[in-house]
């Protein structure tokens, strides 16, 4: 009898090891496969979204040198980010000496005009008004917010730096 107990514990133990190492194999090889599916899906799906939503970049610069030649220059510039029709940028202020006024805008493109949220801070106050602008060949045409807040003007068309 003990053989027979020896022996059946013998096939019992073989019988687990097999099993064993195939259930590892069934994980690992189903673990690959889902690796390798999720990144498919990945590349596929970043590669319609860049094919239909192109980003464009904009940018529009003044720059206003000091009469007295010290080669102190104020400076406006707009850069504007287009994806689709929407669009984020920046629209800035930047004096030689001080009061800067720098802020970001997002919002909306219907045709060549930009209708936009304006959040800046100027003189240490936060705050938001309504802009629009209007873009075309070399230059942007901003309009809109209150006209103490001087936020109209027209740039020209500059290199994105």
């Amino acid at each position: 009898m003990p053989t027979k107990t020896r022996a059946l514990r013998q096939n019992l133990y073989l019988y687990t090891s097999k099993n064993k190492i195939t259930m590892k194999a069934l994980y690992c090889l189903g673990f690959v496969c889902m690796l390798w599916s999720c990144s498919t899906e990945k590349k596929d799906q970043s590669s319609a979204s860049s094919e239909v939503q192109e980003e464009k970049l904009l940018c529009f610069r003044n720059e206003y040198p000091f009469e007295d030649n010290s080669g102190k220059i104020d400076v406006e510039e707009l850069t504007l980010t287009i994806t689709g029709n929407d669009v984020s940028g920046m629209y800035n202020w930047l004096p030689a000496e001080k009061d800067k006024r720098t802020g970001k805008l997002t919002g909306i493109l219907q045709g060549n005009i930009i209708r936009a949220k304006y959040i800046f801070m100027q003189e240490g106050i936060e705050n938001t008004t309504d802009i629009s602008i209007k873009v075309e060949n070399e230059k942007a045409s901003v309009t809109g917010g209150a006209p103490e807040l001087g936020l109209e003007s027209t740039l020209k068309k500059a290199e994105c730096k």
